[in-house]
């Protein structure tokens, strides 16, 4: 007796089953979790994630005459935190995870079975944008309980934060070019650290600088998020200067920043077209 055969189903039969294309939303959304699973997993991309804390400490403690006459020191300080927070994960983290995914071929695999580049790079942001959002709403807790400082421009505060999240994530990401392997990319990484952390105002205020170099600061893309953010939160005029910073209305406010922000979009632009020479294999030419 012979066994009958079972022809397979023409695509397009009743019995068929069609495979519809994942979206790329999708895909990203997918990639995330697994993003935030492996920092939790992988003890460098844990300490790129707690290292801002140190930061934040040293912003709690800062003493000294106010800069602003009825606003206190340490709320100057950790106002403008989340842009250094936003940046050290994205910088450090994210030029790491490449050159260490790259030098094992697993983005060249990623590559191969059709995942968008769209996925890969919005998934890592994503995942810093949610470790950002959590150490961001822990400095706010501190301001809120310590110093009775609430934001005066939320709008303002999550709009700067995360344009700097997919900025600085972005560069981290397109910098991970110039590493051989992770162990380089955690000491290239270095680099474009120590640029942003010294323009931002944060290290040094720009107002102890030369006139020249203050101006520089601030068209790099640090010093214009901390501006936008401390003038978000304390619900003053900043961008002049910390020196007679006085209270402002909103569109008073909004006025203000337009400089400030036109600055912060113009970097993110910069950090998006800056993938367009993203090495995905290791045997590309650096």
């Amino acid at each position: 007796m012979t066994t009958p055969t079972r022809t397979p189903a023409r695509s397009g039969s009743p019995g068929a089953r069609v495979r519809h294309p994942v979206h790329p939303v999708r895909q990203a959304l997918r990639l995330t979790r697994t993003e935030l699973t492996l920092i939790y997993r992988y003890r460098t991309a844990l300490f790129y994630v707690l290292f801002p804390l140190f930061f934040v400490g040293i912003a709690m403690v800062t003493q000294g005459e106010s800069a602003i006459p009825g606003v206190r020191t340490e709320a100057i300080a950790l106002s403008g935190t989340p842009a250094v927070i936003a940046m050290m994960i994205g910088v450090m983290h994210a030029s790491n995870i490449y050159a260490a995914r790259r030098e094992q071929l697993i983005l060249k695999r990623f590559r191969a079975s059709g995942v968008p580049p769209f996925a890969l790079f919005g998934a890592t942001t994503l995942s810093v944008l949610a470790a950002v959002a959590v150490l961001s709403a822990m400095v706010f807790a501190v301001l809120a309980a310590g110093v009775g400082e609430l934001p005066s421009d939320p709008v303002m505060v999550v709009l700067t934060a995360v344009l700097t999240t997919v900025t600085m994530s972005l560069f981290g990401a397109a910098s991970s070019r110039f590493a051989r392997n992770a162990e380089s990319a955690q000491m290239m990484s270095m680099v474009p650290f120590l640029l942003f952390y010294a323009s931002s105002g944060m290290m040094v205020p720009l107002a102890m600088l030369p006139d020249w170099l203050a101006t520089a600061c601030r068209l790099l893309p640090m010093a214009p998020a901390v501006d936008l953010l401390r003038s978000g939160y304390l619900g003053r005029d900043v961008f002049g200067g910390l020196a007679g910073a006085d209270p402002a209305s909103v569109a008073e406010l909004w006025a203000a920043a337009l400089p400030s922000l036109a600055v912060v979009l113009v970097w993110t632009a910069v950090a998006v077209l800056s993938l367009r020479s993203f090495r995905w294999d290791p045997r590309q030419p650096g």
